[in-house]
């Protein structure tokens, strides 16, 4: 598979052994030039439903969990109507799946057995049920201060769960410290092909909207691969003609936490690591600097979108609101509720 970085442009073959670029960034695939609807697999309804726009180097998927083509359903919040997208429907109850079925699926193929990834919880989760699936022996390095039930799912897909004292950052350490002794990174963060599977909640959404793109998308952020997948889905799709728009991006951090935010909101380039000024409740956005800052920043700036910073009583609240209207989410996910009155400001 071809990968490039698009920090420097460097372009190479993907290997498990080289997990990021020699300058540092994190790789993306090389796309195929078009979008052509007709490779479209209309009979499948998961990520594979878009295996031969993906440009893989592989025929059949060997690691098949039915992520992706989840609902989208109709939701008015104080006189908005809004569109939400409940990827909790996913295997693991979390967007990761996506890109971990795709990564855990290069991983298969290039005939990787022991892999290491660190998360606060859910990617982890997600990576070690497709490790499982696939034969695959999974470490996972975790902040000791993690929710004790995303430890326990981890555990029980049978991972070897290793809590590492300490900021968030100390955790992505631990796994380095793995990667350095021959384990591979299979990397939410860094991985070409995680990115990549997060593309298809653009496609999906492109073609549950009746082949539009929506006029703005809102979307949490942690390490921001499933804002960047998204903006890059509706890019191929915007370039290859067949939608007149790139929906407004906007990405979402806890006030306590939001490296993105300030970044954006002081007209960086890149984004610095930044301390965080206390525990937040939407403990899944805990990265003090996320590895593809560059390319999120961009994205929210050529989508003409935007980056809101919410407070803890919002996210409270907005968690309340959805539970009230039959959704149970994650604080995490709330926060992009809790954005919306910002959005329309």
């Amino acid at each position: 598979m071809k990968i490039f970085c698009p920090d420097c442009g460097t372009q190479a073959n993907l290997n498990p052994e080289t997990w990021h670029c020699s300058c540092g960034g994190a790789w993306e695939t090389v796309l195929p030039e078009t979008f052509d609807p007709n490779l479209i697999d209309t009979a499948e309804t998961s990520v594979w439903r878009y295996k031969r726009l993906y440009g893989l180097d592989f025929g059949e998927p060997k690691v098949i969990m039915g992520a992706g083509w989840t609902p989208l359903l109709p939701l008015t919040l104080d006189d908005c109507p809004i569109w939400v997208k409940p990827e909790y429907f996913a295997p693991t109850a979390s967007f990761k799946d996506r890109g971990t079925e795709l990564m855990i699926n290069i991983l298969a193929h290039q005939g990787v057995t022991h892999i290491a990834e660190d998360s606060s919880g859910n990617a982890g989760a997600s990576v070690a049920a497709f490790a499982a699936r696939s034969g695959m022996r999974a470490e996972i390095f975790v902040p000791a201060h993690a929710s004790p039930a995303k430890q326990a799912q981890i555990a029980i897909y049978g991972a070897q769960v290793n809590p590492i004292p300490g900021p968030r950052v100390n955790a992505k350490l631990a796994a380095i410290e793995a990667v350095n002794r021959g384990v591979v990174f299979a990397s939410h963060a860094y991985h070409p092909g995680f990115l990549l599977g997060q593309q298809s909640v653009a496609y999906e959404l492109w073609e549950q909207l009746g082949r539009r793109a929506p006029d703005w998308y809102i979307v949490p952020v942690g390490q921001g691969v499933h804002l960047l997948g998204v903006w890059l889905g509706f890019k191929r799709l915007f370039d290859a003609g067949l939608t007149d728009r790139i929906p407004r991006m906007v990405g979402v951090q806890a006030a306590l936490l939001a490296p993105l935010c300030r970044a954006f909101d002081a007209g960086l380039e890149a984004v610095p690591r930044v301390e965080p000024l206390g525990t937040s409740l939407a403990e899944g956005l805990a990265i003090a600097q996320p590895v593809r800052g560059r390319r999120l920043l961009q994205a929210l700036r050529e989508s003409n979108g935007a980056c809101v910073m919410v407070e803890e009583d919002e996210i409270r609240i907005a968690r309340q609101e959805m539970s009230s209207k039959g959704f149970y989410i994650e604080p995490t996910s709330a926060t992009a509720i809790a954005a919306l009155k910002h959005v329309r400001q």
